[in-house]
């Protein structure tokens, strides 16, 4: 019976590996990673109006789904469409400086803060005020206890704030500056992943 694991065998299965790996990119000093951070912040800075549309999974306690999701930014105001998967609307989110409303089953529900009003209609805590700093690829100001990883294009891959953790998984090309691509969100047993479908900046 012939041997499958002889020398020659194996020899070729080395080399086939080694083809098929990918060299990790040497990582670059910390210095010029944050230099490269610093000037990518200042422009996330400037972005005040921007328009996200994409796809956001939601898994939380005994449940989980995913929907289509619009997120639309001015300034501090934002507006967010969520629709099912057939395109069927499923809450429409409004936050400006009067309060949120919500409207979901054709009905309407106001509150002072987008997290508490949540709470009160789903039970789950869900960081919305904060997402739209995370979404863009920044820390949320103000928190001190925040711990951030940069990558060699001084994006962020890792965030940790107010005890959620983001992982920042792919980014896309953007003009003037790289937007993330796709991020998770994850505090106890609570985890988001947002997939961004476009992008369009104002």
């Amino acid at each position: 019976m012939r041997n499958l694991f002889s020398l020659p065998a194996l020899l070729l299965i080395i080399l086939v590996s080694g083809c098929a790996t990918t060299p990790k990119e040497p990582e670059l000093p910390l210095e010029l990673r944050q230099t490269l951070w610093e000037t990518r912040y200042k422009e996330l800075q400037q972005m005040n109006h921007w328009q996200l549309m994409g796809r956001l999974g939601l898994r939380v306690p005994d449940q989980s789904g995913s929907m289509s999701v619009e997120w639309l930014q001015n300034q501090q105001d934002f507006t967010v469409y969520l629709d099912g998967p057939l395109g069927q609307s499923l809450a429409k989110i409004v936050s400006n400086d009067q309060g949120i409303v919500v409207e979901a089953d054709g009905k309407r529900y106001q509150g002072r803060t987008p997290e508490a009003l949540l709470f009160s209609l789903t039970g789950w805590q869900l960081p919305v005020s904060y997402l739209r700093f995370w979404i863009q690829g920044v820390p949320v100001p103000g928190i001190q206890e925040t711990s951030i990883q940069l990558d060699n294009e001084g994006q962020l891959s890792h965030l940790q704030q107010a005890g959620w953790t983001i992982d920042y998984l792919e980014y896309q090309s953007q003009s003037p500056v790289s937007l993330p691509g796709r991020i998770r969100v994850k505090k106890d047993d609570v985890q988001m992943t947002l997939v961004a479908r476009r992008w369009q900046v104002k």
